[in-house]
């Protein structure tokens, strides 16, 4: 079994502290591409995701998980599955919620990011990307 350096509970707190800035920026771009530029929110919530995890994999490698002395290319590559999965997560999350059970955007991807947040993506990271 691997050991972590930054222990279970600090990894935890570190990840969720992580998670919403990573969503903020999320949520920030989501808005800003929906309601400025027009792009329709299904689109422009994948995009804002991309950016949410590019801010996600940096502090979780340096800071939430501290592995960043780990191959950087492997831990992307990691990444970026879990990254793909958790992105299906919250378009079908935001399509379900707002299409089908006709829940605002906003508040669908409140309600999809707690959801993902902590029941896919900490488990993901701690243990397949960050381990």
């Amino acid at each position: 079994m691997t050991r972590h350096k930054v222990p279970f509970i600090e990894s935890f707190f570190k990840s969720q502290f992580s998670s919403l800035t990573a969503t903020t920026v999320d949520f920030v771009t989501l808005v800003f591409l929906t309601e400025i530029l027009g792009i329709y929110y299904l689109i422009s919530t994948a995009i804002a995701s991309g950016f949410g995890a590019i801010v996600s994999f940096f502090m979780g490698r340096h800071w939430a998980f501290k592995k960043a002395e780990l191959n950087i290319y492997k831990q992307a590559t990691k990444y970026a599955l879990a990254s793909l999965l958790i992105l299906l997560c919250n378009v079908a999350g935001m399509y379900l919620f707002t299409d089908i059970l006709n829940f605002q955007y906003i508040i669908s991807k409140i309600f999809i990011s707690i959801l993902v947040g902590f029941l896919i993506s900490f488990p993901l990271f701690r243990y397949f990307v960050y381990r």
